[in-house]
C-alpha cells in the first residue's frame, strides 16, 4: 500500500535530480499511499500533493537508504539510492571487439618504439591528449579469420601478445583500460545462457593476459559484455571475480525486448534507460547506460544525437561513448573511412560543452576506507 514513486531503489542521483547544498544534495522524494493517511518520509511529516506524498530531503553520502513509513497503516517501506561523487560533466570513450591492435602491436614490436605507433591506438591518444579523454578497451581473446575481413586472414589470440610494450601501457594506464569482453566475436550473444564455469574461465583467461602484457593497472573492473546478454548466473559470476559495473545499451529493441541489458526486466530496463546510473542490489551490481554508439547511422546522426544527450534533463549528466574496433580497419566489411572524426569530434564536443575524462570505475567505486581524505 506504500510505495517509493522518485527516487526508485538503487537509483543513482545527482543535481539533474534536485538541488545541491555544498556536499548534500536536496531531493524531492515521492511516495505513493492513501490519501487520508499519515505518512512520514524519512522521519518528516508528508505533504499530500493531490497524487503522491512528498518530502524534501537531503542526502549526503554515497549509500543512503530512504524510508517511508504509513502511521496509519503500520506499513514501512526502504529503498537505497546513491550519491555518486564527481560524475557531473565527466564522459568516457569505451571500444568493444578489440584485438586486432594487438595483433598489429606483436607484427611490428621490432619496428614500433611507441604502441601509438599502431594507428587505432593513436587516434584515442589524440582524445586524450586533445580533450582529456579517458579510454576503455574491452578485449576478446581470440581473433578467428572470417569473411568479415579481406586482409587480416591469421589467427591470433592474447597468449600471442607481445610483453615489449607493458612499461608504457602501464605508464599510461591513468586513462588507458583494458577489459574482458569475450572469448571471441562468434558466435552471437555468447553469454546468454552461459553458466558461471564457462564465463569465469573466458574472463580469466583474458585477465591473465592482459596483466602479463599491461600490468594490473590496467586492469578495469568495469566492462560491456559481448552483446550485452548475460543471464544472472553469469553476472554473479562477474561480480565474484571483481567487476563492479557492467555498461549496456539498456533500452529496448522495436520489438520490445530488451536491448543489450543483461538479464534486466523490463520494468528495470525502462527506468534505467532514463539515468546515467542504476544499481541492482540483488546481485551488488552497478549498471551504466551507453548513451551512443557512434558507428551507428551517419556521422551527422552521431553529432545531432551527442547534442540531445548533453541537453538530457537524466542522461547528460555523466556521458559514456562507444564504437568497435573493426569498423576503423579498411579490409572490414563495414569500414568507417570517418572513424578518427567520430571519435574526436564526440570528444571534442563534450570538451569544449565543459565535459571532463573519467572512468567508470572512477565514479562508482566505493572508496576504501584508508583513502577517506576527510581523516587527514
Amino acid at each position: 500500500m506504500i510505495r517509493f514513486v522518485f527516487p526508485l531503489d538503487g537509483d543513482c542521483l545527482n543535481s539533474r535530480d534536485g538541488k545541491l547544498n555544498g556536499n548534500k544534495l536536496c531531493v524531492t522524494v515521492k511516495v505513493e499511499a492513501p490519501e487520508k493517511n499519515d505518512v512520514y518520509i524519512c522521519n518528516k511529516k508528508a505533504v499530500y500533493d493531490t497524487e503522491y506524498f512528498t518530502a524534501d530531503v537531503e542526502i549526503s553520502g554515497y549509500r543512503n537508504t530512504l524510508t517511508a513509513e504509513d502511521k496509519t497503516s503500520g506499513e514501512c517501506a526502504k529503498i537505497a539510492v546513491f550519491k555518486l561523487n564527481d560524475v557531473e560533466g565527466k564522459y568516457r570513450v569505451s571500444s568493444d571487439d578489440n584485438i586486432l591492435f594487438l595483433q598489429d602491436l606483436t607484427k611490428n614490436k621490432d619496428v614500433y618504439k611507441s604502441i601509438f605507433e599502431n594507428p587505432y591506438l593513436a587516434v584515442y591518444k589524440k582524445a586524450h591528449d586533445l580533450y582529456g579523454a579517458k579510454v576503455h578497451l574491452n578485449l576478446f581473446y581470440e581473433f578467428i579469420p572470417t569473411d568479415d575481413f579481406k586482409e587480416h586472414t591469421e589467427y591470433f589470440n592474447l597468449t600471442m601478445m607481445t610483453d615489449k610494450f607493458k612499461d608504457e601501457f602501464r605508464a599510461n594506464s591513468d586513462w588507458l583500460k583494458l577489459a574482458f569482453h569475450a572469448k571471441s566475436e562468434y558466435p552471437d550473444m555468447p553469454y546468454k545462457n552461459t553458466t558461471s564455469e564457462e564465463i569465469t574461465e573466458d574472463c580469466t583467461n583474458v585477465c591473465r593476459e592482459i596483466i602479463r602484457f599491461a600490468g594490473k593497472e590496467c586492469i578495469n573492473d568495469t566492462t560491456t559484455i559481448h552483446w550485452g546478454e548475460v543471464n544472472r548466473e553469469g553476472v554473479r559470476a562477474l561480480r565474484s571475480l571483481g567487476f563492479k559495473s557492467l555498461t549496456g545499451y539498456l533500452t529496448f529493441n522495436a520489438d520490445g525486448t530488451p536491448l543489450v541489458a543483461y538479464y534486466l526486466d523490463k520494468e528495470q530496463v525502462k527506468h534505467a534507460d532514463t539515468r546515467d546510473f542504476w544499481y541492482d542490489k540483488d546481485e551488488d551490481m552497478m549498471f551504466a547506460r551507453i548513451d551512443l554508439v557512434t558507428n551507428l547511422g551517419t556521422y551527422d546522426w552521431v553529432m545531432s544525437q551527442i547534442k540531445e544527450i548533453v541537453a538530457h534533463p537524466n542522461r547528460g549528466g555523466f556521458v559514456s561513448t562507444m564504437i568497435h574496433e573493426q569498423y576503423f580497419h579498411k579490409d572490414y566489411k563495414g569500414y568507417l573511412p570517418d572513424f578518427e572524426n567520430r571519435v574526436l569530434d564526440v570528444c571534442k564536443y563534450l570538451y569544449d560543452n565543459g565535459y571532463k575524462g573519467c572512468h567508470i570505475a572512477d565514479a562508482v567505486a566505493e572508496k576504501h576506507l584508508c583513502d577517506n581524505k576527510s581523516f587527514e
